[in-house]
């Protein structure tokens, strides 16, 4: 049977099946909360049984940003390594799912200014002032998509026989709202600038692209960003669909429509480009950030709600 491993951040975690030591979103209450009750629910174990594959390693830790000055950050010898089995078995395929905190914070620096737990334990923190996250350097994507061909360069010399897969990033839905309600431009780059960035990486390094993000669909989520077990079965549906080249994902992972011209899990950038720091609709664009927005245009059947409200899945 072939194998997978996976580099990813909080959405790729699960208790038990990361390193020791690695920090983990999905464990204790939150996995009652998500509905992920097993790692069998976990998007990537879905796309791994969908493929007839079997996980080989997860490489995956919460609140991981690609760039960063070594350990945590993809962009590290330690995660990358991290991809083999521990007798260093190499898997066949890599499946690297990471950028949205690099999108979230707007880069390394922004990270370390909060005083973050995944910062690099190597970082010389006198250097960069506390501080709280606000706009997003000019250049932050193309640093990001620097340390993104960096971090593959790492896995081509650990993993030279596996095929790898960078996978697009992705708005989430929170869960229960009934129209799009991401921040496309948490930071003032949008999004899809962290994806033309993964593109161009992928390319010059010899990887494919798994471009669910040219699907046009929300997934579900808690609060934008960590899927609910409906999110991870879209998640799994939107990468398999993107491996095979499908023009959509399976349509039973978004209630029977997954085209986005008519799929009510089509997705919409709300502000036309414009930042979400300073906007009174967005959740939290601080250190504790959130890509939610709560514009009553945004919301539930027509009635706007709190943040409090939202939080909820």
């Amino acid at each position: 049977m072939r194998t997978i491993s996976i580099l990813g951040d909080s959405i790729s975690t699960y208790q038990g099946c990361v390193p020791a030591g690695y920090d983990i979103f999905y464990q204790g209450e939150v996995l009652e909360r998500s509905g992920v009750a097993s790692p069998d629910l976990t998007w990537w174990a879905t796309l791994a049984r969908l493929m007839g594959s079997r996980v080989l390693a997860n490489s995956s830790y919460s609140g991981s940003l690609v760039e960063g000055a070594g350990f945590p950050a993809g962009d590290s010898d330690a995660r990358c390594e991290a991809l083999l089995a521990p007798g260093g078995e190499q898997p066949d395929e890599v499946v690297v799912f990471m950028g949205t905190n690099d999108y979230g914070y707007g880069g390394a620096r922004a990270q370390v200014a909060a005083r973050a737990r995944q910062v690099p334990a190597r970082t010389d923190l006198s250097l960069i002032e506390p501080g709280v996250a606000g706009l997003a350097p000019v250049d932050a994507a193309e640093r990001f998509g620097s340390a993104y061909e960096s971090m593959l360069g790492r896995v081509r010399l650990l993993c030279p026989e596996a095929r790898v897969w960078c996978m697009t990033l992705l708005p989430g839905r929170v869960h229960g709202s009934a129209a799009p309600d991401f921040c496309h431009n948490l930071r003032g780059i949008p999004m899809r600038r962290y994806n033309d960035a993964i593109r161009r990486a992928a390319a010059a390094v010899g990887c494919d692209v798994l471009d669910v993000a040219s699907f046009g669909l929300d997934y579900d989520s808690l609060e934008g960003t960590h899927p609910t077990a409906l999110g991870m079965r879209q998640l799994a549906a939107m990468a398999l669909a993107a491996m095979r080249g499908d023009v959509r994902p399976d349509p039973e992972a978004f209630g029977g429509d997954a085209d986005p011209a008519s799929s009510v899990w089509a997705s919409r950038v709300l502000c036309d480009d414009r930042p979400c720091v300073g906007c009174r609709w967005a959740l939290d664009t601080g250190n504790s950030w959130r890509c939610t927005c709560l514009r009553p245009e945004t919301d539930r059947g027509g009635k706007a709600f709190s943040p409090a409200t939202r939080w909820q899945p």
